[in-house]
């Protein structure tokens, strides 16, 4: 059962609201990103989601720089002409691209000649230029809120016992 499942099946503990935010220790989600024949997993980019320190940075950033072009009158994007239609499309993949680099936090799986190389984004961000669909499959991970949902404590579940449907 994936998170999604498993929050649906036993609810959402309210308390997760009130508790303070765990700096310390994010919710991680692995993103698969390098499969071998059979289809296995053999590779992963760890990531952090939506409400991380992470990608509020970068997406405040992201959303300063488009306030400032676009109040600038020079620098707006003409998208009815080709010419501004892929500089729009650019910058939008350009975000897109900043805010998955922004959200990477690790990896599990990437070696060289066997040893299992310490995670380092600038490499992240070269394998984002050869395999640009790592972006789309970062976007679509954060996309899902239940991969960033701390599951609630066993301790605070009903048991069957105590089950409202009595």
């Amino acid at each position: 059962m994936n998170a999604a499942q498993t929050i649906a099946a036993v609810g959402f503990d309210i308390l997760n609201l009130t508790t303070p935010v765990d700096l310390a220790a994010p919710v991680t989600f692995d993103v698969n990103v390098l499969f071998n024949d059979d289809g296995d997993a053999i590779a992963s980019l760890v990531i952090v989601g939506k409400n991380s320190p992470e990608y509020q940075a970068e997406s405040h950033a992201l959303r300063a720089e488009g306030h400032k072009r676009a109040a600038k009158r020079q620098t707006a994007i003409d998208a009815k002409t080709d010419e501004g239609a892929v500089k729009l499309v650019d910058l939008i993949d350009g975000n897109q691209e900043r805010l998955a680099l922004a959200v990477v936090v690790g990896w599990k799986g990437f070696t060289s000649a066997g040893v299992e190389v310490p995670f380092d984004k600038a490499l992240v961000k070269q394998g984002f230029a050869k395999y640009p669909t790592w972006v789309d499959l970062i976007s679509a991970a954060l996309a899902v809120d239940a991969n960033f949902m701390k599951l609630s404590s066993p301790t605070s579940l009903p048991s069957p016992n105590t089950s409202s449907n009595e």
